[in-house]
């Protein structure tokens, strides 16, 4: 066995690593105890990786389910375990798995061997991972001086019948290869294979493991399998209840909950794919911890050195022409070649090729909810995606859901150029604190961060999932209102037939496939919301209280042109990336003591002025915006995502010797009665058209400081209140002033115009 001064040294240095990583460690134990240990794994992108490769499903079947997985961990969804009494099918269990996941394990198993004293005392474990060369820790075989006097044991274990089967030993041989890093460092040893001691079966007829320096071989909370001699004894495998619980930033190890003991060390840790993700070196038991339930969380946590680590050393000496860098190249050359392959490689090529992982069993019940089985980890049951695993519906449900196969190049997107001898761009975004995300479908030259629709463009904020910028093109003179139901197109429509004064319908709305879905707020962002106090789900005061999925762009300020174009444009605008929780009173204009009814507050005031506007002027404007980003002032909502307060708008115009523009900012706070989850020139400046929004007037400089975004300097020199003698702030009214019905300050010395 490994002597008391080197368990010394590494526990020193695995313990300061176990005090880094405590924080995740524990969140990591919480989310295991609840039965939903997946939720352990927080970088959404690993997460959506490993699902798709466990599943054998697309991304976007990933995403749903990961969503899942969120929405269990916040009481929405619910996890299945087998039920106590008689052995009947009550549903689907944890413990279902596929006979090929038994297979792979004994073909990797034949690869581990024991380490052992020539005289046959134990020392610990370690792997073939390419043609006569063996990885261990360095703690187990510290300087080639150390290698004479060890030898490596294949077979050493139990057959089918529980006979003990006859041993094959090897001697090493260092002057193949002996590569090794300090217990300070990776705490491995690669070394050579030498001739054989005992036993009849060749080392080849043991096969290797191919290792990986890819690093999307694991998420939190996946199941850790290891092949290991605990305490010299025979091969054994450790099996189920072994959770990723963390993993440090350096990116050299890996923290998970086994049972393990002195002679492991130098075990591979496999995934359930029986890739070889980590090579253990540490083992030991942990602070008992308890959930809120008073139930322990753990008794053991092992540490393991990242096979990913491993191999870009390895990969850093080759190039470098260290000691043995020919036997190093020759196994990343197997490894290369090798590539993902499950189990181990024999010399004369890879085993016979798997079958491809087939789609994870998915099960439909009575109620509409879907139950995804995952083998071994974890089986979920979803009420809340009733219907979720087909595509989402369009609006009016007249046409089948195709956005998973969308196509997007008859999108023109925003128009610079559309408003009449002004080019006005889409604003600079060089100094966002947040990450844009990227256009996965964009073409070569096209900017890889806008994602074009009919007659508007968006930008997106990948950290927070929502628009940080809309930009849409809007001709008065051509509109058309389109029927939010049979989608029939009235030309030159009434204010009245498009709608604008009335409350917004909660339509379908459907993902973007051109950006992650980790990157904007779908689904499960909205569905089955408590609204403290209102238990009713259809009652007026419920939805008025509730984030409805509002749009940032009208659905009808770009229906305008052709029929045709006014249809596909305003289905255009139900995309996710154009929506954003908004509270019902916000969103739709409600009053406070009359929830449901059309009004003419908040956000809802904000389009409704800048549509009104157009329409009345029958002339070309361009609209910019979005929403206000404040991490401190954004309360957190599902999936820790934030819900933005405030949102801008501005609206450009030529009033026929120059470029105007307007800008408003509204605010939700003053309506957010309980946080969901518990958590013309002339008509623009008309005086009865700025009483309407004056409590949200605002200036182009102050959307530009409040979103970092860098409008064309034309906006701001056009902009109608940055030179006014009295410029009136963007102010928060009372709900009592709302409740009351006190309308805006209004100018004296004017008749208020009729508009139909």
């Amino acid at each position: 066995m490994v002597d008391l001064r080197v368990q010394a040294e590494v526990e020193n240095v695995v313990r300061e690593r176990l005090r880094r990583a405590r924080p995740e460690i524990e969140a990591s134990l919480a989310h295991i105890a609840q039965g939903n240990p997946l939720a352990a794994e927080t970088t959404i992108p690993r997460r959506l990786e490993r699902l798709q490769a466990k599943t054998g499903g697309s991304r976007a079947e990933a995403a749903l389910l990961s969503a899942a997985i969120d929405m269990a961990g916040a009481g929405l969804a619910t996890t299945r375990s087998k039920q106590p009494g008689p052995e009947a099918i009550r549903g689907t269990t944890l413990d279902f798995v596929g006979v090929a996941f038994l297979e792979r394990g004994r073909r990797a198993a034949d690869a581990v061997g024991r380490v052992a004293h020539l005289n046959g005392g134990p020392q610990g474990t370690g792997f073939l991972v390419a043609p006569n060369l063996f990885l261990t820790n360095h703690h187990v075989i510290e300087t080639p001086a150390a290698a004479a006097r060890l030898q490596v044991q294949f077979d050493y274990e139990h057959d089918r019948l529980g006979r003990v089967r006859a041993v094959s030993g090897f001697l090493f041989d260092p002057e193949r290869c002996f590569v090794t890093d300090g217990i300070e460092g990776l705490d491995y040893t690669l070394i050579g294979v030498g001739p054989r001691r005992e036993g009849s079966r060749a080392l080849a007829e043991f096969g290797f493991i191919p290792l990986s320096e890819a690093t999307d071989k694991h998420m939190l909370g996946e199941i850790a399998n290891l092949i290991q001699h605990p305490d010299g004894r025979f091969k054994e495998l450790v099996l189920r209840e072994n959770h990723l619980v963390a993993r440090d930033e350096t990116r050299q190890v890996l923290h998970y909950v086994a049972d393990t003991e002195q002679g492991s060390s130098g075990a591979p840790v496999f995934n359930n794919e029986w890739e070889p993700i980590a090579l253990h070196h540490w083992g030991g038991p942990w602070r008992e911890v308890m959930d809120s339930a008073g139930r322990p969380l753990a008794r053991e946590i092992n540490e393991g050195i990242r096979i990913s680590a491993i191999v870009r050393d390895l990969r850093a000496r080759a190039e470098a022409a260290a000691v043995d860098a020919a036997a190093i190249r020759e196994a990343l050359a197997a490894w290369d070649a090798a590539g993902r392959s499950p189990g181990p490689m024999s010399p004369a090529g890879p085993p016979v090729a798997d079958a491809p992982v087939p789609p994870a069993p998915v099960s439909r019940h009575g109620d509409g909810s879907v139950t995804w089985t995952l083998p071994i980890e974890i089986t979920l049951r979803a009420p809340w995606l009733a219907g979720a695993a087909a595509p989402v519906p369009p609006p009016g449900g007249a046409e089948a859901g195709t956005w998973r196969s969308e196509d997007f190049a008859d999108r023109g997107g925003y128009e610079p150029g559309f408003i009449p001898g002004h080019i006005v761009p889409l604003p600079g975004t060089d100094a966002l604190p947040w990450r844009l995300a990227r256009n996965q479908l964009a073409a070569a030259g096209d900017d890889p961060h806008e994602l074009r629709y009919h007659h508007f463009s968006i930008l997106m904020n990948a950290d927070r999932r929502l628009a940080c910028c809309t930009a849409v093109n809007i001709d008065g003179a051509r509109i058309r209102a389109v029927n939010r139901d049979d989608k029939t197109v009235i030309a030159d429509p009434t204010l009245a037939q498009l709608g604008i004064e009335s409350a917004e319908a909660s339509d379908d709305f459907r993902p973007d496939r051109r950006i992650l879905p980790e990157e904007q707020m779908n689904r499960p962002f909205y569905a089955d919301q408590v609204v403290p106090g209102f238990p009713d789900p259809s009652s007026a005061g419920r939805i008025a209280r509730m984030f409805q999925k509002g749009h940032i762009i009208l659905r009808g300020d770009p229906a305008w042109g052709s029929e045709a174009e006014a249809r596909a444009a305003e289905r255009d605008t139900f995309f996710y990336t154009n929506a954003a929780p908004q509270v019902g009173f916000f969103n739709q204009g409600s009053a406070l003591d009359r929830p449901g009814a059309k009004g003419k507050l908040r956000w809802r005031a904000v389009e409704t002025y800048v549509l009104r506007n157009a329409v009345t002027m029958r002339q070309r404007i361009s609209v910019f915006a979005g929403p206000i980003f404040d991490d401190a002032a954004d309360p957190v909502y599902r999936f820790g995502a934030r819900v933005p307060m405030r949102f801008w708008k501005i609206a450009v115009w030529n009033d026929g010797t120059a470029l105007r523009a307007i800008a408003l900012i509204a605010d939700q706070r003053p309506v957010l009665e309980v946080m969901p989850e518990a958590i013309g020139a002339e008509a623009f400046q008309d005086e009865e058209e700025l009483a309407r929004v004056s409590e949200f007037l605002s200036t182009v400089r102050e959307v530009e400081a409040l979103t970092h975004l860098e409008f064309p300097a034309a906006l701001r020199d056009g902009d109608v209140r940055a030179g006014a003698a009295d410029p009136v702030p963007a102010l928060t009214l009372q709900p009592a002033a709302l409740a009351g019905g006190v309308p805006p300050p209004r100018r004296k010395g004017r008749k208020a115009s009729k508009r139909s």
